[in-house]
């Protein structure tokens, strides 16, 4: 049974399929890469997931290295994250002296993999994944002209694929609870879970775990924010949802998001909120 998992950092593009373009690719050397540069307002999951659970992280990139291929794992982290990387360091530390990292990964003959960390410079930019490329190699992020992708040319002239943090996550979940379960959660078309980063004007703001299909309005009701006005849904280049559309779903085929979602009161002047959105 196929899992469905596709990209949670908000394009849904399906994570299988961009393993196997880049396991196929012709190439001496192959890379997996962990883009935690979540830089649009109201975004803080990956941030959570890496200071509570770094492991999922580390071990989906594992099982995405050993799927395509890839013999480095690079984790992208965000500029502002700089406090979270001792922690992380300690994390890769542990792994490999438990032989879950380095040569003959867990004995498996041929299967040497390793990861390290990559600290950004902060530019919002980087969250998309050639600009991502683009400063891992030492130039300004800039996104990059496609075709080729990155699955095909990515860092350094080799075959990269580059999967958000959430994604590194469920990787692991699957792989230990199986494809079904997966499967049983979400809706058809949008599988599985999703975190959500909840902000704003809501009383219990935080990350939130709800399976893909859930309304908005389920998830303010949740979150302490059944009064709002609009809800500002995928950061900076989202939309800003009114409540007469709080029945509309987080799933691929509708608000498709990286997680970020600001709550607007009924006290806001939305002109307001319009002209000073990033600064909120």
């Amino acid at each position: 049974v196929e899992c469905g998992l596709r990209g949670r950092g908000g394009a849904g593009f399906p994570t299988g399929l961009k393993w196997r373009l880049a396991a196929a690719a012709p190439a001496a050397r192959r890379y997996l890469v962990c883009n935690a540069a979540e830089g649009e307002p109201g975004a803080f999951k990956d941030r959570t997931t890496l200071l509570e659970w770094p492991d999922l992280v580390f071990e989906g990139m594992t099982i995405a290295g050993y799927a395509i291929g890839a013999s480095e794992g690079i984790l992208y982290l965000r500029g502002k994250y700089g406090g979270l990387r001792q922690r992380l360091e300690t994390s890769l530390l542990r792994r490999r002296e438990e032989g879950l990292l380095g040569e003959r990964v867990l004995g498996k003959a041929g299967f040497n993999f390793d990861i390290r960390i990559y600290h950004g410079s902060g530019a919002y930019v980087c969250g998309e994944e050639t600009a991502l490329i683009e400063s891992m190699e030492g130039r300004r992020g800039e996104p990059r002209n496609r075709p080729p992708f990155p699955v095909q040319i990515g860092l350094h002239g080799m075959p990269t694929v580059v999967n958000n943090t959430e994604t590194c996550a469920w990787t692991t979940a699957i792989l230990a609870k199986g494809a079904a379960w997966f499967r049983g959660l979400g809706t058809e078309r949008s599988p599985g879970p999703k975190l959500l980063s909840v902000s704003g004007d809501v009383s219990r703001p935080g990350v939130y775990e709800f399976p893909l299909g859930v309304t908005l309005r389920e998830v303010l009701a949740a979150t302490g924010g059944e009064d709002a006005k609009a809800v500002a849904v995928a950061g900076a280049s989202g939309p800003c949802v009114p409540a007469s559309q709080f029945d509309r779903t987080f799933s691929f085929e509708d608000l498709s998001t990286n997680g970020a979602v600001i709550v607007f009161g009924p006290q806001r002047d939305m002109l307001h909120v319009a002209e000073h959105f990033l600064t909120f």
